[in-house]
């Protein structure tokens, strides 16, 4: 009877614990739940100051005013400059740029021109970079230089040079669309002044002669191997017609001039100098259009006239004229030559480095050097020439 009253007790004392338990818990997830709710309403309060958002930690809740690391980055970034480079085919062009920001190809047609313009003025260019590949970049960089996008036409063996220098061994055009606009990024070369319509015409005209007068050239060495009189007849009459197309070009070549100021008066300028005469002051005119803006060193270097030292260590080679502007080196060749004669100032010139004992080679170079200075500075000056001129060239 004892045992079952402990039991009875017993069971009836672990109920009461059990009930008093479960009511404890309830209690406990009531205070529990009303801090939540305590907590949640403060978080979700909004301060003064903020406008919107849940979060005092968030991004979001701040003014437009406030700084912060990644809105200074986002703006860093769309303000930085964009180098584009472009390679050129007959058909396509493909278009790459440093930082990637756009790669593309598009067609070598006036709406692919126009096309490139429009996406290049989504960013803030800093210079556009092609190779020169005998005329087919020409309609592109006039597109370009009409929109005021500055560019530049580099020498092709300049950017595979860099890309060698770089590791990059592979060719195709996307690859050299790539390497030139890295190129631009780490030489940066001078954009390209806009040229005139009249600079453009006159350079035109320039090249077509000088074109009819390599044709001539080569029609008069092929009349003096040929035997048959068939034959002979046909290269006169051939060379008869490059005459006549010569003479015209050379008439249009002085109406152009003729009609506008600035080449007039440059003009008079360079054929009042002994040695030069009407072809070589419309080269200078149409290829060189710097004359009077830059130095010495600079004008001698842009024609490839500027001899470059080789040495290392104690071994000493000889200088080098290297690059430059062939057209334009050519006509002074031959002006060289006729100034010996005629030109004091380069006939005593010419006379010193002989009597040192200088090659002909030399020689004939360092005038046409000096030639080419003395116009820089007479163009700058806007000086004619007189046989007691002393210049000045800093």
């Amino acid at each position: 009877m004892l045992t079952s009253v402990m039991v009875n007790n017993s069971l009836i004392g672990k109920a009461g614990a059990g009930e008093a338990s479960v009511a404890s818990r309830a209690s406990t997830s009531r205070q529990r739940e009303f801090g939540r709710v305590l907590a949640i309403k403060a978080v979700t309060k909004q301060e003064p100051r903020r406008r919107y958002g849940t979060s005092p930690n968030s991004r979001l809740s701040r003014r437009k005013t406030a700084s912060s690391y990644l809105q200074v980055r986002e703006k860093t970034m769309s303000d930085e400059k964009v180098y584009v480079g472009i390679d050129v085919s007959k058909d396509t062009f493909n278009v790459a740029s440093c930082p990637n920001v756009l790669k593309t190809s598009l067609p070598n047609t006036p709406q692919g021109h126009s096309q490139l313009c429009k996406h290049l003025k989504e960013f803030p260019i800093a210079i556009v970079v092609m190779e020169a590949t005998g005329g087919y970049e020409k309609p592109i960089i006039a597109e370009l230089l009409e929109a005021q996008l500055p560019a530049v036409v580099v020498n092709p063996r300049q950017v595979r040079d860099f890309a060698r220098g770089m590791g990059q061994l592979a060719k195709t055009d996307s690859i050299d669309a790539e390497v030139l606009a890295k190129f631009a990024q780490l030489v940066q070369p001078a954009p390209r002044p806009h040229k005139t319509a009249q600079m453009t015409d006159l350079a035109e005209l320039v090249h077509r002669r000088r074109q009819l007068n390599n044709l001539r050239t080569q029609e008069s060495n092929r009349l003096a191997m040929a035997h048959h009189q068939k034959v002979r007849k046909s290269v006169q009459q051939v060379i008869m017609v490059l005459d006549h197309q010569i003479a015209q070009i050379d008439e249009l070549i002085s109406e152009h001039i003729k009609s506008d100021d600035n080449f007039s008066q440059k003009d008079k300028i360079l054929r009042s100098t002994p040695g030069i005469g009407p072809q070589t002051s419309a080269m200078l005119l149409s290829q060189m259009p710097e004359l009077g803006s830059l130095n010495r060193q600079e004008i001698a270097s842009l024609a490839g006239l500027a001899p470059f030292d080789r040495s290392s260590g104690k071994w000493i080679g000889k200088g080098h004229i290297w690059g430059g502007r062939k057209d334009v080196r050519s006509v002074l060749y031959m002006a060289a030559l006729s100034a010996r004669n005629c030109n004091p100032v380069i006939r005593r010139f010419a006379q010193r480095l002989e009597d040192e004992g200088k090659a002909f080679k030399v020689v004939i170079t360092a005038c046409m050097r000096k030639l080419l200075i003395i116009l820089n500075t007479m163009i700058r000056n806007q000086t004619l020439w007189t046989d007691e001129i002393i210049l000045k060239n800093p």
